[in-house]
């Protein structure tokens, strides 16, 4: 075959994969718009396998990952550890992270695949990704208002509480006290809902939240919910304490900030109640 041939050949076969190519893209977005119409009516399965055929005529498309993990996230029964459930569970994780890899600036899509990585317990990957976005911004309060949720989930108390004053740090003053606030209500339910907790640990997580709510007061004197937590964590000491006119001493205390919180609600309360009006001279 002479050199014009081959080259026409070559050139025929360019424009012949082309045309395959834009054809092949024609009925993917074809597929793409059959599949949003059975997510729309949440026919997932359905939507799923157009989503499939649409990547398959175009494998470039990345998009279509975002379409694919959302079909199988409505495939997905929450909460579920049936092996079928974790299957797609973790089917929908795989093809979210790529379009989120491709796409990191779709939060919403970040966002998606983190509720995904926390509704299935995959609790070190979300650690990998809210490290990732606190790199990104290292004032991203809200990641590490989850980074800490995640760490007490886990039982992990000292680095739940080492990422909340982390946020305290990047907060303004206005909320500080609220984040203090959190501190204390998680001793009380570490103290309270696991008291087989080793003793000398149980009694520096109540010492630790006990700080932290009077931190709390500090900034905000009349802040009801801190006093109640300061109410309940001194409860928790009573019942730790073997000295029986230790814990009388401990019950006691509680009493008192469970009646000054008591006496701030009693003070909100009237400042809502709106003042009769005087009755016509």
């Amino acid at each position: 075959m002479s050199m014009r041939r081959q080259r026409a050949a070559v050139t025929a076969l360019v424009l012949l994969t082309v045309a395959i190519s834009g054809c092949n893209k024609l009925k993917a977005k074809q597929e793409i718009k059959k599949g949003n119409e059975f997510a729309r009516a949440q026919q997932y399965q359905t939507a799923l396998a157009s989503y499939q055929e649409a990547l398959r005529l175009d494998p470039g498309g990345k998009r279509l990952h975002k379409s694919i993990g959302y079909a199988y996230m409505g495939m997905y029964q929450p909460g579920s550890k049936h092996a079928k459930d974790l299957e797609i569970a973790g089917k929908a994780i795989e093809h979210l992270k790529q379009y989120v890899d491709a796409f990191p600036e779709d939060r919403k899509a970040r966002e998606v695949l983190l509720s995904m990585y926390l509704a299935t317990e995959r609790f070190d990957d979300a650690v990998g990704f809210y490290q990732t976005m606190i790199k990104e911004d290292p004032k991203d309060t809200r990641a590490m208002g989850s980074m800490a949720a995640i760490y007490f989930k886990r039982g992990d108390w000292d680095q739940g509480v080492q990422w909340l004053q982390r946020r305290i740090e990047a907060e303004p003053p206005e909320n500080r006290p609220e984040m203090y606030h959190l501190i204390g209500a998680q001793a009380w339910d570490r103290s309270y809902n696991y008291p087989e907790t080793d003793p000398a640990q149980r009694a520096r997580i109540v010492d630790q939240g006990l700080q932290a709510l009077n931190k709390a007061m500090e900034l905000k004197p009349d802040y009801f919910e801190a006093l109640s937590y300061i109410n309940l964590l001194y409860r928790e000491k009573a019942k730790m304490e073997i000295d029986p006119l230790k814990q009388q001493e401990y019950i006691a205390t509680a009493d008192r900030y469970r009646q000054q919180a008591m006496e701030i609600r009693k003070k909100a309360l009237a400042a809502q109640t709106p003042t009769p009006a005087e009755p016509a001279g």
